[in-house]
């Protein structure tokens, strides 16, 4: 898997807005690594090999650094004890690591690659240093071929009309998944690897297309919600009214909905929200008619996901579950 699944995998991120795949090889770039129990700041480095002889170019880093974290394809069970005992910070794309700094302590050892790797040279460089998969434009093309099954055996261009992005971008996306074992040759999703995509899709989600710089807060009442001439979809506890009595709307619009808001008396409240509005990222092959519809099902479990209220995440496993059953029938 790339080091950016391995990332999310292992709770961490960087404060600085990096992307992986641009990390200059036997470069040093200065780096904050976030966890959930505290942050350091690193010198960061990438390597293709990730040995104690091949990384003579590491000395002057990491003697003038305090910290120093190596990233790279895959680091030897002897390299790795080696950097243990000289307490340099390593990841690899497997998921070996040691990561040490004040309140965290992650040490993963032992673990292979799966899977074959990419042979070439252009291979190579499509997945150096582990292209995040799940940056928002992506992330749109993923959640299309998720949520409609269809679209893996449509040309490209539908791909990208329904997600929302360019020709390249849903090529560019097709493509990764297919290099990172998720989809095969004829775009069909490999024996068991749906579910964790599901997985790595929800969990970038609330850091991406449902961050808090893409959401504009209201408060307000939005029982008996009517769109008038627009069409809006509704998600989170909002979406499952039969299940929870909902106490907030998430609400996804192509257009801000101006007139509605007007309609309803909503104000904007940053400080206690009860209605999020959210663009409308997605484009359905059959475009609904106008009026208030339920988002697509991988939406709603996402949001239902990121409100950290145990009775919406509990309604979202539900959600999940049927999902699952549906494709069983």
């Amino acid at each position: 898997m790339a080091l950016a699944d391995r990332f999310d995998e292992l709770g961490l991120r960087f404060a600085e807005p990096i992307d992986l795949a641009d990390l200059p090889d036997k470069e040093v770039v200065e780096a904050t690594l976030v966890h959930a129990s505290g942050r350091e700041r690193y010198s960061v480095a990438y390597s293709a090999s990730l040995t104690m002889s091949a990384l003579e170019w590491a000395r002057g880093p990491y003697v003038s650094s305090d910290r120093l974290l190596l990233l790279g394809p895959r680091v030897t069970e002897r390299s790795a004890e080696m950097f243990r005992a000289l307490e340099i910070n390593y990841l690899d794309q497997a998921g070996n690591a040691f990561i040490a700094f004040d309140g965290v302590h992650i040490d993963v050892r032992g673990r292979r690659a799966t899977g074959a790797p990419p042979r070439g040279d252009s291979a190579a460089r499509a997945t150096r240093g582990g292209v995040n998969l799940f940056s928002p434009k992506r992330s749109q093309v993923v959640f299309a071929l998720l949520s409609w099954d269809e679209l893996l055996d449509a040309p490209l261009r539908q791909i990208a009309q329904v997600a929302g992005v360019s020709l390249g971008q849903a090529q560019e996306t097709v493509e990764l998944l297919m290099q990172y074992g998720y989809l095969d040759e004829q775009r069909r999703f490999l024996r068991g690897v749906r579910e964790h995509l599901i997985d790595q899709w929800t969990a970038a989600f609330p850091a991406g297309l449902g961050s808090s710089g893409k959401t504009s807060r209201f408060s307000g009442d939005f029982a008996d919600l009517v769109a008038g001439d627009t069409v809006v979809y509704i998600s989170g506890e909002a979406a499952v009214p039969s299940t929870l009595r909902p106490e907030t709307l998430v609400l996804y619009s192509d257009e801000f909905p101006t007139k509605l808001i007007r309609a309803r008396g909503w104000h904007r409240d940053d400080d206690t929200p009860n209605i999020f509005l959210r663009h409308q990222f997605w484009h359905p092959a059959d475009p609904a008619d106008v009026g208030v519809r339920t988002a697509p099902w991988l939406l709603v479990y996402a949001d239902l996901m990121a409100s950290r209220d145990s009775r919406q995440r509990e309604v979202a496993q539900q959600i999940r579950k049927n999902d699952d059953r549906a494709r069983e029938r």
